[in-house]
């Protein structure tokens, strides 16, 4: 089969997020068990990373993660957002009243960036580069990036089996060619990025189906979704055991 085209994706992209195909409701409920704790660790961990983009020139690739990451955590000299879909940049613009620090927003492929050599001090993103070419997007934030720039990225992960198997029969939840990160993902950040990494979600995700099945809906703050969390934060502490966790968060700097 011949190998889609980064525009013919782009395209694909665009349609998915612009007429809201995407059927995720299966998905949310347990997310709200399992990770119920490691996004409050993740909250924290992104709270005290965007306190350096203080007064710093910031791109979002995306367009309204600023508001549950920057809005009250940071006032950036500016701040430039981009997304492929119309819809989704629409939601940041609708965000973007009273806040004080200046936002442009742009309709733009990641993968083809259209902004000078060295712009930014800070390029980040909230599940995205999953989306994207990741060897070519990478490239192309590492040229918009000025020297000793950071990146900060949170994605998931899909180098688990069970996880490969759960999106190969819930094909509904994602875009068509969207890729959740790899080993040789992690290979191509690390050619152009110093950085280090948050592991979270794998006990969470089997307790925190155990508590779906007897909470419902409700109740995420219950024993067993603790106990999953703590044993993600001790298991994650050990390197060859990475592979089995969900989400990563990605913090780094230009080499």
């Amino acid at each position: 089969m011949k190998a889609r085209s980064i525009d013919d994706i782009a395209k694909t992209e665009a349609e998915y997020w612009n007429e809201n195909k995407l059927d995720r409701r299966k998905i949310k409920k347990l997310r709200r068990h399992a990770f119920h704790y490691s996004y409050k660790r993740e909250s924290k961990f992104l709270q005290e990373k965007v306190k350096h983009f203080n007064d710093k020139d910031v791109l979002e690739i995306g367009s309204h993660a600023w508001v549950s990451w920057i809005k009250g955590n940071a006032t950036p000299k500016s701040l430039d957002c981009i997304n492929i879909s119309e819809v989704e940049l629409e939601k940041g613009i609708n965000n973007a009243k009273n806040i004080p620090f200046e936002i442009k927003f742009h309709l733009m492929d990641a993968n083809t960036l259209t902004f000078k050599d060295e712009m930014f001090d800070v390029v980040y993103g909230g599940a995205i580069l999953h989306h994207l070419d990741v060897k070519k997007s990478i490239s192309e934030i590492y040229r918009v990036l000025k020297p000793n720039g950071i990146i900060l990225f949170t994605e998931p992960l899909n180098m688990n089996p069970f996880y490969k198997l759960y999106r190969y029969f819930n094909k509904k939840e994602r875009t068509p060619d969207e890729h959740a990160l790899v080993n040789k993902d992690f290979k191509i950040i690390k050619e152009k990025f110093t950085f280090e990494h948050v592991f979270l979600d794998f006990f969470s995700v089997i307790t925190g189906y155990i508590s779906l099945k007897i909470f419902g809906d409700k109740n995420y703050d219950n024993w067993i979704n603790k106990i999953g969390y703590r044993l993600d934060v001790f298991f994650s502490k050990i390197p060859f055991l990475h592979v089995l966790f969900a989400r990563v968060i990605i913090y780094g700097t230009k080499k």
